[in-house]
C-alpha cells in the first residue's frame, strides 16, 4: 500500500503481484527498498497500518534475524491485524491490495483459501514466534472471507507442536473451515466502517 500511495504502482506492478500472490520475498524486498531507507520504508508502511485502522503496530525496520526480512519480523497482534484487514477496503491502495489477495496462487490457498467460501488472503510464515528468535514455525494468515454475501475480516495463526510449516498449513485450514462453518454474518455491517 505504501508503494502504491508513493506513486510507484505502475513501475512496481510485477513486484506487487509477485509479493502478494506468490509470497515472493525478493519482490517484497524490492518494494521495501523502493520506499527509501529501512526506517523510511518502515514509517511509510506503519502509516498504512494507521490509515486502515491499526493504531498500535509499528513495522520493524531492522533485520532482527539474519536471512529474513525486517518487515516480516514485526510483532503484530491478531486483533490489530484484523482491524487493519477490515480497513483495507477503505482506501484505493488497500482495495488494490485486497484485489491481489483474491488472486493468491493455488499453492498458497491453504488456511483461509481452503475455507470453502470466497476468500482474499495473505499468509506469512517462518521460524520463531518472537521477532528475531529461532524456534518452530509460526504460520499466520489475514484475509476476508465472504460468508452469506457479507465480507468478514479474519486473522488466524498457529504454532504447531511439531514446529513444521506443513502442520501449520493443515492447522490453518482446519481453523478456517471451522470459522467458515460457524461464523454468522448477521448483525454485521455489510461494508467496512471507514
Amino acid at each position: 500500500m505504501a508503494v502504491i500511495n508513493a506513486g510507484g504502482q505502475t513501475a512496481a506492478q510485477h513486484d506487487l503481484t509477485a509479493a502478494i500472490t506468490a509470497s515472493d520475498n525478493a519482490a517484497a524486498e524490492r518494494l521495501w527498498a523502493s520506499l527509501g531507507s529501512p526506517k523510511a520504508a518502515a514509517n511509510a508502511a506503519t502509516e498504512q497500518l494507521r490509515a486502515a485502522g491499526d493504531r498500535r503496530t509499528i513495522i520493524e525496520s531492522r533485520r532482527l534475524r539474519s536471512g529474513f526480512t525486517a518487515f516480516g519480523q514485526t510483532a503484530w497482534a491478531l486483533t490489530d491485524q484484523t482491524r487493519f484487514t477490515a480497513g483495507l477496503a477503505c482506501s484505493a491502495a488497500g482495495s488494490q491490495v485486497l484485489e491481489l489477495m483474491g488472486e493468491v496462487s493455488s499453492g498458497q490457498r491453504w488456511g483461509l483459501g481452503d475455507a470453502g467460501v470466497p476468500s482474499q488472503l495473505k499468509g506469512g510464515w517462518g521460524p520463531g514466534s518472537q521477532p528475531g528468535a529461532s524456534g518452530g514455525y509460526l504460520d499466520r494468515q489475514m484475509g476476508v472471507l465472504t460468508i452469506d454475501g457479507t465480507p468478514l475480516a479474519v486473522t488466524i495463526a498457529t504454532r504447531p507442536a511439531d514446529g513444521s510449516h506443513e502442520t501449520g498449513t493443515r492447522n490453518l485450514s482446519a481453523i478456517a473451515r471451522w470459522f467458515a462453518s460457524h461464523a454468522s454474518s448477521r448483525e454485521r455491517p455489510q461494508s467496512p466502517v471507514c
